[in-house]
């Protein structure tokens, strides 16, 4: 078989049109012929190349598109879930530090009791923060004194909560016997400054 007719044969004999005979021929003469055969070889792979991809594997791709997109979703909703979360808990939980420009506060002392009342006057919530006692001590251990720390901070108005806009408290004073050597302190922490409060009275 010349090589003419085997180059015209070789796109049929690729795709298995041809003939067991045909075959038979087109291959022998492969095997005999180098410049056939080379031209066999890219032949085949520019077919392959041309070969459309398979609907199972199209399928497979879009899906992994898809889940992929999904997965990228998921997450920026998740993450827009979370940061709305602690917005709102901030503007309605954690609260922001009062300065005492927006707070009017007034105090008196009866029967042995320190009496503070505070009124936030930007109309929004009021509540605070406490923070642990701090007890003194001599050098025997022996408590000698105390001192309580708050802060007041605002919140945005919960209409679910009606927390109001002022709060007051009350703080038990050293009897007169035991006063001698003991220390009550009190400290409102404003965000602009710190008052403080000994034995009752007003120490700025």
């Amino acid at each position: 078989m010349k090589c003419d007719i085997v180059k015209d044969l070789l796109p049929l004999y690729i795709e298995g049109l041809t003939s067991k005979d045909s075959n038979e021929e087109i291959e022998k003469h492969l095997e005999s012929c180098e410049g056939c055969r080379t031209f066999h070889q890219e032949m085949s792979g520019e077919i392959e190349e041309k070969l459309p991809v398979s609907t199972d594997v199209q399928e497979l791709d879009y899906l992994k598109k898809v889940r992929k997109k999904n997965r990228r979703s998921i997450a920026i909703t998740a993450g827009s879930v979370v940061v709305v979360l602690l917005i709102v808990v901030s503007l309605f939980a954690v609260g922001f530090p009062v300065s005492s420009k927006d707070m009017d506060m007034t105090y008196e002392i009866t029967d042995n009791k320190l009496l503070i009342d505070f009124q936030l006057k930007n109309g929004h919530d009021l509540t605070r923060r406490s923070i642990d006692p701090e007890f003194i001590y001599d050098e025997n251990r022996k408590v000698i004194g105390i001192v309580d720390r708050y802060k007041p901070v605002w919140v945005f108005n919960n209409p679910f909560d009606d927390v109001g806009t002022k709060f007051s408290l009350g703080i038990e004073m050293p009897s007169r016997d035991s006063q001698e050597g003991y220390t009550n302190t009190l400290i409102i922490e404003y965000a602009d400054k710190t008052i403080k409060f000994v034995n009752g009275e007003l120490v700025e």
